[in-house]
């Protein structure tokens, strides 16, 4: 290998994986491509996860350590940027494994694009077993070359995995994770292709995604207090880079898109109590930046006129538009022939309307 110019830096977060990070290592190492080098952050593991990089960092040249505190994926896989030197980045998350001959693949027709999109497995571990999985999430939508267009930034998958980005793209906007959040991964692809529309498509599956809890996917999904407002934060530094590049007005309805993507995803994964505040957080956003929607439905939203229908019961549910301000937050009412007791959007409790004979 070219110790200057690798083609590849295959970047692996670290933390806690000791019973897979021997898998993910052996996957990326036997490969019949072997230009790349492959940095690993371990963020401040407290398990055996550092004594077994360091065992293959001794057998294999190419294997890089970089030891931090812990401080999260994002920061990991900014490190690992920080240091990268090859033509191409490839992430690779540490309880994953890459496919036979990915890299050969990936770059056999490879030209001039700025990335490349390929398809993945996804497998779910239940009692031991591997189960596929047939979502079609990380199937790619095209095959081959293709100059994205605005439609096409969301038939793309949101993680950052199942690609390969051009180095000398990245460092030319400075593109980074953010910090503190979950779904950074949003992030890093929205902004990247919003810049950077050339890109080859693989259908093949290159990838194998293991879906277990505990994970870093898992706990990006998995349903935690205040986790979904993470994605109306990721808004924020979506935001910033897109006005720093000069993207607003133009492009504001796909903005907006993606902005109501990010809420409905959020109401689908958050706690039944958190969705009131929600829908409360992006309209704040938009007011906050003094930016009117033009679409209707985050129009509805940023003019408080939004129909939320909170908690349910048999028949008939709760409608916040015709709620006054403070019952929006605590409402006791009649419904069906019950009184029900509902705080911020969620029936705490019902009892039965007592009736005169």
């Amino acid at each position: 290998m070219n110790k200057h110019y690798p083609v590849i830096s295959v970047i692996i977060p670290v933390y806690n994986v000791e019973k897979y990070i021997a898998r993910c290592l052996d996957s990326v190492l036997n490969q019949n491509f072997f230009n790349i080098e492959i940095i690993c952050i371990n963020d401040g593991s407290t398990d055996r996860s550092l004594s077994i990089l360091h065992e293959y960092a001794a057998k294999d040249s190419r294997i890089c350590i970089i030891e931090q505190d812990n401080r999260g994926v994002s920061a990991a896989r900014n490190a690992g940027l920080e240091a990268a030197r090859g033509t191409w980045v490839a992430f690779v998350d540490s309880d994953d494994e890459v496919l036979p001959d990915i890299w050969t693949t990936i770059l056999e027709e490879v030209g001039t694009e700025d990335a490349v999109c390929f398809s993945a497995e996804e497998i779910r571990i239940d009692n031991g077993r591997q189960i596929p999985v047939k979502s079609g999430y990380f199937d790619v939508a095209f095959q081959g070359g293709k100059v994205l267009q605005d439609e096409d930034l969301f038939k793309l998958s949101m993680t950052v995995w199942d690609k390969l980005f051009r180095r000398s793209k990245i460092e030319a906007c400075t593109l980074r994770f953010p910090g503190g959040v979950h779904f950074e991964d949003n992030v890093f692809v929205l902004n990247f292709f919003i810049l950077y529309r050339n890109v080859r498509f693989e259908s093949r599956k290159l990838y194998r995604y293991f879906r277990r809890e505990g994970s870093i996917m898992d706990n990006a999904f998995h349903q935690k207090t205040g986790q979904a407002f993470d994605l109306i934060r990721i808004l924020e530094p979506i935001y910033d880079f897109w006005m720093q590049h000069k993207f607003f007005p133009q492009k504001q309805p796909i903005f907006e898109r993606i902005c109501l993507q990010r809420l409905q995803f959020a109401l689908e994964i958050c706690l039944p109590w958190e969705r009131v505040g929600l829908v409360y957080a992006m309209a704040k956003y938009f007011h906050d930046r003094q930016l009117t929607p033009k679409n209707s439905s985050l129009l509805n939203i940023f003019d408080g006129k939004i129909e939320l229908r909170i908690g349910s019961f048999p028949g008939r549910n709760i409608s916040l538009l015709h709620l006054k301000p403070l019952q929006r937050i605590l409402y006791i009412g009649n419904v069906q022939g019950r009184k029900v007791f509902c705080l911020l959007g969620f029936i705490l409790f019902s009892w039965k309307k007592h009736q005169n004979h």
